[in-house]
């Protein structure tokens, strides 16, 4: 099973969240306004301060990549700005092999 961070790097997220998405989730992570509650590999919690305290689950499963945030306002990729910004934050932090 992949990793969530194989599972959202660059471009497959951007692909996915497309560009509106992207962008709000870089200006959120920028900010410094991720925090990561739980690192592992097939589950990533998290924070996002945005106005409200954010409540963002990534979660890698057979299929895919789930997630999960608590501001009801997921777009048809079913991403929102939050699960964005804690995407890149994941891909930031995780080791990468070279």
């Amino acid at each position: 099973m992949a990793s969530v961070a194989d599972l959202v790097e660059p471009e497959a997220l951007q692909t996915r969240a497309g560009e509106y998405l992207q962008r709000a989730g870089e200006v959120l992570r920028d900010h410094g306004h991720v925090q990561i509650i739980e690192f592992g590999p097939l589950r990533v919690t998290a924070t996002v301060a945005d106005g409200a305290s954010r409540s963002v689950v990534l979660e890698s499963t057979a299929a895919r990549l789930e997630a999960s945030c608590d501001c009801n306002l997921p777009a048809a990729s079913g991403l929102c700005p939050h699960v964005v910004a804690v995407a890149i934050e994941t891909w930031q932090r995780a080791p990468h092999g070279g």
